[in-house]
């Protein structure tokens, strides 16, 4: 319903499919407090954040949906509030299902006064011609649009959905571009239409919408923060934002690897920012605790083991994982072989990660599994190849002690081993009859003498070209070393030189 309670609103509301009725969407509690964990973030985000528990979580479904109206009934955004409350009927709570449709219908029309009053300021400014004053009146509208969720839209034309909510926010923050004067302009301006890209993606995935468009204007703007020319001092602040907003964008593309090497990337000097132009990324997108879980995560599923030593372990992400010691646990527990602990560990913190906003949406628009239970999936692939590289027969049934199955059916770990196989990620044949998991064996014969044959070529081929310059010496051919190299290049001397 629109903020009067006359018609049903356009805007779509929060995903239910209701024919994804797996273990993910019904998660066991986290292991935090929402409360304390409520207390870490802010901003437009944070009711997206708690929306996304309330939908994954029915043990915390009434606390969490009680908090996120509450926290939008505190902001401006009214179609956020009413879609909130909606989603509470469909959650079964019908106390919290009713918006109230007296303070909405109040602040939308304190919103459309404010609208009009910094539009009428606007143009005030740009009939001046005073460029500075004219970007701080663009600023002031792109926010107030981000701090209501644009416009309302136009029920009678579909078209006008594509001009509301963020997006409106997006394009009237880069209207500024014309208006900047300096780099810290430009920086400040970056700096908005990441977080509000940000926004737009985790909106547009909760409304089960692609948001590969919004993560992409994520990396471009985080490539353009760390070139926008601004003093050196300034760049520092805003560099471990750029690394750490491109890391995000890449974990929701389902680019892995890049995701950790931006996560690992990231100094920790992100930890300690604050507010930069007037957004503290910390709190409103992502804190250092979550930088820790992402790239641990994304490390473990994409890096070997003697790069999660180096470049994890031993290098300047370890004061992420100080933030997070399960996760630094669970890398170091998978360095020395302890794959069953590692995999253990990692469950247990599953209802957690899934909760989240970020690692908990379903990595693709074809499947449900999330960014989690894929990557969840890829550690358990390495850990089994890691495992059964030390041997050259491994019974199934001792693989599925090491490594118990989710799925009670009694061919599952023989179905894995065999995708494995298929997909090139196991170099190893399936003996079904005997039950067991065959390394490929080595004719050491045949290698010995492919190993002599190239070595008897090596030498004949050496010899060859040593004959071949002996013959060259008796002929006279050799070209002999210049004499006058000793003075070349000081211009002495009438002689030729060659």
């Amino acid at each position: 319903m629109t903020a009067q309670g006359t018609t049903p609103s356009p805007v779509k509301s929060w995903r239910q499919d209701s024919s994804r009725e797996s273990d993910h969407y019904h998660l066991p509690p986290p292991t935090f407090d929402l409360d304390v964990w409520v207390n870490n973030y802010e901003g437009a985000l944070l009711p997206l954040r708690l929306a996304h528990v309330a939908i994954h979580c029915p043990t915390l479904a009434r606390q969490a949906i009680t908090l996120a109206i509450s926290h939008a009934k505190r902001s401006k955004d009214v179609r956020v509030y009413v879609r909130l409350c909606d989603l509470a009927g469909q959650l079964g709570f019908a106390d919290l299902g009713t918006p109230d449709l007296g303070w909405a219908s109040k602040q939308e029309e304190g919103n459309k006064r404010e609208l009009s009053r910094l539009e009428g300021e606007l143009r005030g400014y740009k009939n001046n011609l005073i460029r500075e004053s004219i970007r701080m009146g663009q600023e002031d509208l792109a926010t107030h649009h981000l701090i209501t969720g644009g416009p309302p839209p136009d029920p009678a034309t579909v078209q006008s959905l594509g001009g509301t909510g963020y997006g409106v926010a997006y394009q009237a923050f880069g209207k500024m571009r014309d208006y900047c004067t300096t780099p810290t302009h430009m920086a400040s301006m970056i700096l908005r239409l990441t977080y509000t890209a940000i926004l737009q993606a985790v909106s547009a995935q909760q409304q089960g919408s692609t948001a590969r468009h919004h993560l992409d204007l994520v990396l471009s703007n985080c490539s353009r923060l760390r070139t926008c020319g601004v003093k050196e001092e300034e760049q520092v602040k805003l560099n471990p934002i750029a690394i750490a907003m491109s890391g995000i964008a890449h974990l929701g593309q389902a680019n892995y690897h890049d995701a950790a090497s931006a996560f690992l990337s990231t100094p920790i000097t992100y930890n300690l920012l604050g507010p930069v132009h007037n957004t503290d990324f910390g709190r409103a997108v992502a804190s250092a605790n979550d930088l820790a879980i992402y790239g641990g995560l994304c490390a473990l599923a994409t890096l070997s083991r003697q790069a999660l030593i180096d470049r994890v372990l031993g290098g300047p992400f370890r004061a992420f994982l100080e933030l997070e010691p399960h996760m630094r646990k669970a890398i170091s527990l998978y360095t020395t072989a302890k794959y069953q602990a590692c995999l253990d560990l990692l469950r247990r913190y599953y209802s957690d990660w899934s909760l989240d906003v970020f690692l908990g949406v379903p990595a693709s628009s074809i499947g449900s599994a999330s960014h989690v239970d894929v990557l969840f999936a890829h550690i358990r692939e390495k850990s089994i190849t890691a495992y059964f590289s030390s041997f050259s027969e491994v019974s199934l049934a001792s693989l599925a002690s090491t490594f118990p199955h989710t799925s009670s059916s009694p061919t599952a770990m023989e179905d894995e081993v065999l995708a494995m196989i298929d997909a090139g990620q196991l170099d190893a044949r399936l003996d079904v009859v005997n039950g067991t998991l065959v390394a490929p064996r080595k004719d050491l014969r045949a290698s010995t003498h492919e190993e002599a044959r190239r070595a008897a070529e090596e030498v004949e081929r050496t010899l060859l070209l040593r004959l071949h310059k002996v013959n060259v010496v008796m002929a006279g051919l050799e070209v002999p070393k210049s004499k006058t190299a000793g003075w070349e290049g000081h211009g002495q001397g009438n002689g030729l030189m060659y």
